[in-house]
């Protein structure tokens, strides 16, 4: 069975976040801050992450050179500071993922699949690096797209599945919100096999 080289972007972009509320108090009493993170974690997607906020999970099977798949999507929007944080994955074929590995092409697919996505948001790259998550080929890009809008993505190949997790927050807001953006990408973990479920996500 042949198989053909496909984009990995199937998975969206989208993301970012505040860093705290505050509750209204008396006078007279200290402020009490509450922070408005948590982790979040999902044993059928078998990963763990820090999110402002109960994230919304959709689902939707799109039809791929090697048949349908489906794209697990989880994200977290910020309308009051106009940002939005997002994971999603992709469970791909067993033996596609072989044939990406015995012709040594799992860097070249990633790139292809970062490479789509710029293009489909119109976006100006910044900077790109390579990266690794336990061992786990990935990249890290960083770049703009119309809307003044700056993104971070990162994107890794674990198994048969594809992670993208990004953050997107305008210009004008990133340079307070570097930390968390750093803090939500630096936060995703790969949950051990024996935690991970198969038919229904578990909040945390």
């Amino acid at each position: 069975m042949k198989f053909k080289l496909i984009s990995f972007t199937l998975l969206a972009s989208l993301l970012i976040g505040g860093f705290i509320n505050i509750k209204p108090v008396l006078a007279n009493q200290p402020t009490q801050v509450q922070s408005i993170w948590s982790v979040f974690s999902s044993p059928q997607g078998g990963f763990r992450i820090l999110m402002p906020g109960q994230p919304q999970v959709t689902k939707q099977k799109v039809k791929t050179k090697t048949g349908q798949v489906e794209v697990n999507l989880y994200s977290v929007e910020r309308k009051e500071e106009g940002s939005k944080y997002t994971v999603a994955y992709i469970d791909y074929p067993t033996e596609y993922i072989d044939l990406l590995i015995k012709r040594n092409l799992v860097e070249q697919a990633i790139d292809t699949g970062k490479n789509t996505a710029l293009s489909q948001a119109k976006g100006t790259i910044i900077s790109e690096e390579k990266i690794t998550l336990n061992g786990y080929q990935g990249k890290e890009v960083n770049y703009t797209k119309p809307g003044n809008l700056v993104i971070k993505q990162r994107i890794f190949l674990v198994g048969k599945r594809l992670y993208q997790f990004s953050a997107e927050v305008s210009k004008d807001k990133q340079k307070y919100l570097t930390k968390s953006i750093s803090g939500f990408c630096d936060s995703f973990t790969l949950l051990p096999r024996q935690t991970q479920a198969s038919v229904t996500d578990s909040e945390k």
